[in-house]
């Protein structure tokens, strides 16, 4: 077997949590016998396509990059699959998004810009188009059919729930940003996961707060980024610290030493790095929206919270400080159990009928 994993067009350049689930699906695939391709645009996947491949695309939303690559694979005799990696971003559009970077995309394109914006009725039409005709989609809850249904009018053939995993990545030893206990928050510094609300909440709550996370590239979110350094700068290093990119394994070891971590984004699919923070031993502040809820379960050391709700973020982060760290507690065993890859891996393989 052949496969060919399509991503966002810009995932090299705006890495995330989707271009390293899909680097790791390819070494799973990989170390079942399977040859991996991995282009980075439509008209290369194209190039690619045969009869008997397998080609999955991914993150429905961005359909309209995909062109006519369903068809062409229905066409040559490949095999179709979609991880829709569905996330409601409506909210986030009216409330949580500002700069002037939008404005230059829309005007480049403005046809496109609308339909992945506001989800406008080609989008959906042509979502619901492929859902529909795909060989299989690969869930990343049980919820998402239904709310792929409720969205778009996709009436899916086949489903897998195929979770986004967490891989095993020893943690490093890392120099603690603070002398004391500190809230952590990992993603990327840009509004989409709203880290001017959580450094505002910690700030109210008296509580130390290091970032880590990529500014966008330049000339993206500007505005954004430039407020995020002057207001961690106003706060002082000794109550929040940027600490920029790193590893991996980095990031783990500042995991296993954090009381808590959070990540108020407006949207998500699962929001991997709490997912993580939480296998690690930190009591977890995150919002209300996306598949991780669910998989946590109800537990103090799990506290959601609505993203716009800066006076809930704060009671948030409080609660969570109050619960703490706990190395092996019944979350921390949920993640094991559910979203790590040896749990996760073989519903993957039977999903693309390997092995």
């Amino acid at each position: 077997m052949r496969a060919i994993l399509l991503g966002r067009p810009n995932a090299h350049a705006v890495p995330g949590g989707d271009a390293l689930q899909i680097e790791e699906t390819a070494t799973v695939l990989r170390s079942a016998g399977v040859e991996v391709l991995l282009p980075r645009t439509a008209d290369e996947a194209r190039a690619q396509l045969r009869a008997g491949d397998t080609l999955n695309l991914w993150n429905v939303q961005r359909a309209p990059d995909w062109a006519d690559l369903p068809e062409r694979a229905r066409a040559v005799g490949a095999r179709l699959l979609i991880t829709p990696l569905f996330h409601p971003v409506e909210r986030y559009h009216a409330e949580g998004r500002h700069g002037v970077a939008s404005v230059a995309r829309m005007l480049l394109d403005a046809d496109r810009f609308a339909a992945l914006r506001f989800g406008g009725k080609d989008l959906l039409a042509r979502a619901a188009e492929v859902l529909s005709a795909a060989d299989a989609v690969l869930l990343a809850h049980p919820d998402e059919e239904s709310l792929l249904r409720a969205w778009c009018g996709a009436e899916l053939r086949a489903t897998a729930v195929v979770p986004p995993a967490i891989p095993a990545i020893p943690a490093a030893t890392v120099e603690r940003p603070f002398e004391g206990d500190f809230v952590l928050s990992v993603g990327r510094i840009e509004p989409l996961n709203n880290p001017l609300l959580s450094l505002s909440a910690a700030r109210r709550a008296k509580l130390p707060i290091a970032f880590v996370g990529s500014l966008p590239p330049l000339g993206k979110h500007l505005l954004h980024s430039r407020r995020f350094k002057r207001e961690i700068g106003a706060a002082g290093r000794r109550h929040a610290r940027w600490l920029g990119s790193m590893s991996a394994s980095a990031v783990r070891g500042l995991m296993e030493q954090a009381r808590v971590h959070v990540l108020a984004s407006w949207t998500e699919v699962l929001g991997r790095s709490t997912v993580e923070a939480a296998l690690h031993g930190a009591a977890v502040v995150l919002s209300d929206v996306g598949h991780a809820p669910a998989y946590l379960g109800s537990d103090p050391r799990v506290v959601t919270v609505d993203p716009g709700d800066e006076a809930a973020l704060e009671r948030g982060l409080r609660a969570a400080w109050r619960v703490g760290r706990a190395e092996d507690s019944p979350v921390a065993a949920r993640v094991r159990e559910t979203l790590t890859w040896p749990a996760v891996a073989p519903a993957l393989l039977a999903a693309w009928s390997v092995g």
